[in-house]
């Protein structure tokens, strides 16, 4: 559901032939398909059971405890902070600005990433089941991450390139980094729970 591999810089996009191919950060994924259309099934009164059946399984928000709507309102608000620095443009730059511009995406998820760690860490673990475990390891992971792209940008703004290879290969480099550090995937939940925390207004956006 919310997949923290949806932190990880999954590669570069090149753009014109000055321009560093630009970090890509996937945070949680989107889909424009999660919801699911049932204005065909509703038309039909064979579909009444369906739709009983279907409300077992779902919950609102409201049914969430306190608990675990602060952690996951706090876990979402974070992603979408780290969001903000993903997938730079720098398509028509010269390399001295392409690098500029990795560098400051760099730094933007590396301080993302430490304030999601802080956040989370201040914030009771949700009563999911394994919840404890959950919580702690993507405080964990955002630590990492918070590192991995700390060094990556340094080493980044250290760089004398001559073409955008030179810029790739570092950042190929802290990518692959990045891959080892980031957290591990959120367990599967209960549907009703999933339910409800997409429901939430900061998590509007996760989905599959």
């Amino acid at each position: 559901m919310l997949a923290a591999g949806g932190l990880l810089v999954a590669g570069c996009s090149s753009g014109s032939g000055t321009a560093a191919p630009a970090p890509t950060v996937a945070a949680a994924s989107t889909s424009s398909g999660s919801s699911t259309d049932n204005s065909s099934t509703d038309s039909s009164s064979s579909d009444a059971p369906s739709s009983s059946e279907d409300s077992s399984t779902q919950a609102s928000a409201a049914e969430l405890d306190e608990a675990t709507t602060t952690w996951f309102t706090t876990f979402c608000t974070s992603l979408a902070d780290i969001g903000q620095y993903t997938q730079p443009d720098t398509t028509g730059q010269s390399l001295t600005e392409a690098q500029s511009t990795v560098v400051t995406a760099y730094t933007g998820l590396s301080t993302g990433a430490a304030k999601a760690a802080v956040a989370l860490q201040a914030t009771e673990p949700p009563t999911i089941t394994g919840g404890d475990e959950v919580a702690a390891g993507f405080v964990t992971g955002f630590q990492n991450l918070a590192d991995v792209y700390g060094r990556g940008a340094q080493t980044v703004a250290a760089l004398t390139p001559s073409t955008a290879s030179d810029i790739k290969s570092a950042i190929e480099a802290v990518e692959q980094e990045a891959k080892g550090a980031q957290p591990e995937s959120m367990p599967d939940l209960d549907p009703g729970v999933q339910s409800a925390v997409e429901q939430l207004p900061e998590c509007s956006n996760l989905g599959n």
